[in-house]
């Protein structure tokens, strides 16, 4: 092709058609920016496709993610309005006073209390945040939810750590000391459901607890879950 234009060029050079000439290699000219053009877009295209492609897999990753996410979050909420419904109601019973009555429903309710904590899956996120691949998501509304993710997960979090912190560090080691866990000394344990401070234990455990309630119907963090399932959802088409 290239030696088709040469060609042509030395013909009209050849008869002295200087003017056929230089519209010629002008025409020349606009047909290689033309087609330097359309490479380029072509290019552009290709690269744009590959990106979308790549976006698709990081949202369809992330939704993957959040839905798993939002199933534990409800089940952790669920366990835990439960756990303070049953703390209501063993508060309720004090003082205790060595009756036998209250204090079988006491314990009936003590059985109902879980230990749970909020695990959530957020290695994409932090792998799309770290990795720079975040340019590749176009919505910038779920940019910022992802961006601001960590931090409302911690925030979150605190509130679980400072419970199971009283709980570790103050409840169970004053359990240890009141309880004779053998089983042998049960007047023991009686006497010391009887006492001010175990009243006062148990009322400081549904306070923290409180907190976490508080945390997941005041904090953000439920509707940063549900809107980022929202905004990766696969449109249709």
């Amino acid at each position: 092709m290239i030696k088709f234009f040469r060609k042509i060029r030395q013909n009209l050079l050849s008869e002295g058609k200087t003017g056929s000439y230089l519209r010629y290699a002008i025409g020349e000219i606009v047909l290689v920016m033309i087609g330097i053009l359309l490479a380029l877009q072509v290019s552009n295209w290709n690269e744009n496709r590959k990106d979308r492609i790549s976006e698709r897999k990081i949202l369809d990753n992330i939704h993957e993610d959040f839905k798993k996410n939002k199933v534990n979050f409800d089940s952790m909420k669920v366990i835990n309005y439960r756990n303070l419904a049953a703390l209501d109601s063993m508060v309720a019973l004090f003082p205790l006073n060595m009756d036998s009555l209250k204090i079988n429903t006491f314990l009936e309710y003590d059985k109902q209390i879980e230990g749970i904590t909020y695990n959530a899956y957020s290695s994409t996120v932090e792998l799309v945040i770290n990795s720079n691949s975040l340019q590749l998501i176009q919505d910038e509304e779920l940019q910022q939810y992802l961006v601001s993710w960590k931090e409302v997960l911690l925030d979150f979090q605190e509130e679980e750590t400072g419970y199971y912190n009283m709980m570790n560090n103050q409840f169970w080691p004053y359990l240890i000391e009141v309880f004779d866990y053998t089983g042998e000394d049960t007047e023991m344990g009686l006497k010391g459901m009887s006492t001010i401070k175990f009243q006062n234990m148990y009322i400081n455990r549904r306070n923290y607890l409180r907190n976490i309630i508080k945390a997941i119907e005041e904090e953000p963090i439920e509707n940063h879950i549900n809107e980022i399932i929202r905004l990766t959802e696969p449109k249709d088409g």
